[in-house]
């Protein structure tokens, strides 16, 4: 199993976890310990560790023992884990195992935040690289490592994830929207109610295509995953409300959904999504967003498909942009840097499509 897979299907790899007393038990010394931690150890918290080599030095080969995950060894042997695409990936999976292997949680603890969506496999974007969140209901403590919040949660608002107690997604995804902003909050919003929808495999979802009355299910899916959860929320109930309303299963990225959430701010809100374009009948190319009135296409480009497809996917991209203008549609193309900024964002779509102007209305007020 390669690595970009483990992480893709949640991790399945052991990961070759080993605790400070395990270690201590088979006559591991302190010293020892800490002279690893350069060549064949990977310190995950305090008194977690990860054995990542397999190693030749006479003092480390006590590690070997707790070496039982050969495709962890592997990459980080073939040195893949620093490599593009796998890196941030990899980094992400270590956070993960972070929180999955604190080895001080109490009883009563919850999940929560960015651990828990994390833990969910939530995507994120520049979320803070912060300790262990969790809810309690009548502890708060912090520490390097922990940061334990006094607060009660309902049950209903509360799952099991490899073990651990964790708030749902649902629960998890308004908490991320104050903690990390609306935008934020939105994107994972999406995220959740595309997964409740369709399920969690995308190249399944590639391959089948979008069920054909897929946004008549929208409004019920809406109220299902979101509207208990909020009513449960001690304050944000109304922009939590705003937001789930407007969420929708067909954002296939973060990006797609910040640009969704631009549009709403921007009072732009009649858009289809994932529009397949035909030419000559055949599917010329699928369009992120589209205003069929005006014949206005947008894309959101992220730039990993560039890196791996290279100038053929370049080149067939120009091709499809040449095509849509020669059947009259204006094309409107944004980087992921200017989706994250609504003022930039709004700045190059007004430049390039000024006649969406005259069609703002109803803006997003949060």
């Amino acid at each position: 199993m390669s690595l970009l897979t483990s992480f893709r299907h949640g991790g399945e790899m052991k990961s070759n976890i080993v605790y400070f007393q395990d270690l201590r038990n088979v006559g591991v010394s302190t010293t020892e310990i800490r002279g690893a931690l350069d060549c064949c150890l990977k310190r995950l918290s305090r008194g977690v560790y990860s054995v990542i080599r397999r190693c030749d030095v006479r003092a480390h080969r006590r590690f070997s023992a707790f070496a039982t995950d050969v495709p962890w060894l592997e990459q980080h042997e073939a040195g893949l884990s620093s490599e593009p695409p796998h890196a941030r990936r990899y980094e992400e999976h270590l956070k993960h195992l972070r929180i999955v292997h604190y080895p001080h949680f109490r009883p009563e603890d919850i999940i929560c935040g960015v651990s828990a969506a994390r833990l969910h496999r939530i995507g994120m974007f520049n979320e803070p690289d912060t300790s262990v969140s969790v809810f309690h209901p009548a502890a708060s403590t912090r520490t390097s490592e922990l940061v334990r919040r006094r607060r009660l949660i309902a049950e209903e608002d509360i799952c099991t994830v490899e073990g651990l107690r964790v708030t749902t997604p649902a629960r998890t995804v308004l908490d991320l929207r104050s903690e990390l902003g609306n935008a934020a909050g939105f994107a994972a919003m999406e995220q959740v109610l595309r997964r409740h929808m369709l399920g969690d495999d995308e190249d399944r979802i590639f391959k089948l295509g979008y069920p054909p009355h897929l946004l008549d299910d929208v409004p019920r899916a809406q109220i299902d995953l979101f509207l208990s959860p909020i009513r449960r929320l001690a304050k944000g109930k109304m922009i939590a409300s705003r937001l789930a309303r407007l969420a929708s299963p067909l954002s296939e990225s973060y990006a797609e959904s910040q640009a969704a959430f631009n549009l709403h701010l921007l009072g732009l809100h009649d858009f289809a999504q994932q529009v397949d374009i035909i030419d000559r009948g055949r599917r010329l190319t699928r369009l992120d967003f589209l205003f069929r009135e005006d014949r206005i296409a947008l894309y959101v480009d992220g730039t990993q498909k560039y890196v791996d497809g290279g100038f053929d996917v370049m080149s067939k991209e120009s091709r499809q942009h040449n095509r849509l203008l020669a059947m009259g549609y204006k094309v409107v193309r944004f980087q992921f840097s200017e989706v994250h900024s609504p003022k930039l964002f709004s700045e190059k779509l007004f430049h390039q499509a000024p006649e969406l102007r005259s069609r703002c209305s109803n803006r997003l007020i949060l």
